[in-house]
């Protein structure tokens, strides 16, 4: 009897050690932004180059589900997924938007005028320049090309960091 029952107690031990330690990871199975994986959150301060998991305003999260650049979910309190980015703009930087260019410390990236399906492209930053605020970042993704991040959102704030623990896909698309 005891043999028969200890794959089940294992089970529901594993399944209670889960939950017990699942507000602590993140898994990314549905942006593009960083690679498909299992990210487990960090403590520490923001740093350029650190990995960042934000839920967005709910007037770009509705924007992101209506054009499928978001998919919804539980996560965050506009009804989406969190979005993953990594942070190349801390508060203080200086940033830029002219010529079809978001510059953030003296790197340039694409603002692309239309989406991979022919749709234009909406920023929501008020001005095309600024300094970003306290408690703000620029969330770029610098593992696909054409991601919706901070170069049409403008500064956003962040919900805490992650680092990867376990990775799937990590060619860049």
């Amino acid at each position: 009897m005891a043999k028969k029952l200890t794959p089940w107690i294992m089970a529901i031990l594993a399944i209670v050690v889960f939950l017990n330690f699942y507000p602590l990871v993140f898994f990314n199975i549905y942006t593009h932004s960083l690679p498909y994986g299992i990210y487990i959150k960090t403590s520490g301060d923001p740093e350029r180059g650190s990995y960042a998991a934000t839920c967005l305003t709910p007037e770009i999260a509705q924007y992101g589900i209506e054009k499928g650049y978001l998919a919804h979910g539980r996560q965050c309190t506009s009804g989406t997924v969190m979005v993953l980015k990594v942070i190349e703009g801390l508060p203080g930087d200086h940033y830029s938007v002219e010529n079809g260019f978001f510059e953030i410390n003296g790197v340039s990236y694409n603002v692309l005028p239309k989406d991979s399906q022919g749709r234009p492209l909406r920023a929501f930053y008020g001005q095309n320049q600024g300094v970003v605020e306290k408690g703000k970042y620029i969330l770029l993704s610098n593992f696909i090309k054409n991601s919706w991040d901070s170069r049409y959102w403008g500064p956003v704030g962040i919900q805490f960091l992650v680092k990867p623990l376990w990775i799937f896909d990590h060619h860049e698309k």
